[in-house]
């Protein structure tokens, strides 16, 4: 009977990293998932979220971000903080809980850029991630910890990367925290409702379906005069049937465009 060649004693070693390594790329994918299942039970009425699904989705995330290298790792690291974006957003109520899943997504974007400096996906939600993060703490804990000029630096980053990646996200939300953050003599002086505007309609020419960055331009429209421009965006938003960003997103973006324009009567 033919013997079979034995296993080299090294590779027997490697095995169960091989088996491990292998098991932890399964888990972005099993994230992913989860992830797409995260407006399960949604409630378009009171825009309620059932969190059991994305808390599942940042679970997976950050076990395949501490175990993953390489390309694998960026990946669970963007994806892990668009989940704690989304479950931030619009699936948790508590300002609390808000704070923390937030530092979650700022951390582990802070710890992703050492190793991927370059990556645009996390300069982007690193951006994002801020905007909501100062929103949370208000704007004296946001001046300490100058937030503003950290989302202005990711966003600089995106657009010399890649000024089209995700619906002109640097283009964006540098118009966005243009519009909205103070301009504060000698401390803050860059912030401007012009640039928020020049910087929100590049975004929406390279991106015109997107709905953020409508609401956002209709607003900062609105704030410079032009009243009936800023409407019409936003009765643009409301009357568009297909989903964009999706259901909970969408269902959100138009809330908000339905109070603005009650507001503005």
């Amino acid at each position: 009977m033919k013997q079979l060649a034995p296993i080299p004693v090294l590779l027997l070693s490697l095995l169960p990293l091989f088996v491990s390594s292998i098991h932890a790329a399964d888990l972005i994918d099993q994230a992913d998932s989860v992830s797409a299942a995260r407006d399960a039970n949604f409630n378009a009425t009171t825009l309620t979220v059932d969190p059991t699904n994305i808390q599942k989705a940042i679970e997976l995330y950050k076990t395949a971000f501490d175990k993953l290298s390489g390309p694998d790792k960026e990946e669970a690291c963007w994806k892990l903080m668009a989940a704690c974006y989304f479950k931030g957003q619009y699936a948790e109520t508590n300002s609390d809980r808000k704070k923390q899943i937030y530092d979650l997504g700022k951390n582990v974007g802070a710890e992703g850029l050492k190793k991927f400096p370059e990556s645009v996906a996390i300069h982007a939600w690193m951006a994002i991630t801020w905007g909501v993060w100062g929103e949370e703490n208000g704007i004296l804990q946001s001046a300490k910890q100058g937030v503003a000029g950290n989302i202005r630096e990711h966003c600089e980053k995106v657009i010399a990367l890649d000024d089209h990646f995700q619906d002109a996200t640097g283009y964006r939300v540098l118009g966005r925290v243009n519009f909205k953050a103070p301009k504060i003599p000698i401390i803050l002086g860059w912030p401007s409702k012009d640039k928020a505007v020049e910087y929100l309609e590049k975004a929406n020419q390279i991106a015109p379906s997107s709905l953020y960055t409508k609401q956002y331009l209709a607003e900062a429209y609105y704030e410079r005069g032009q009243k009936d421009r800023a409407k019409e965006l936003l009765r643009g938003i409301i009357a568009t049937s297909s989903t964009i960003h999706g259901v909970v997103e969408d269902a959100f973006i138009k809330r908000n465009a339905e109070t603005l324009l009650k507001q503005w009567k």
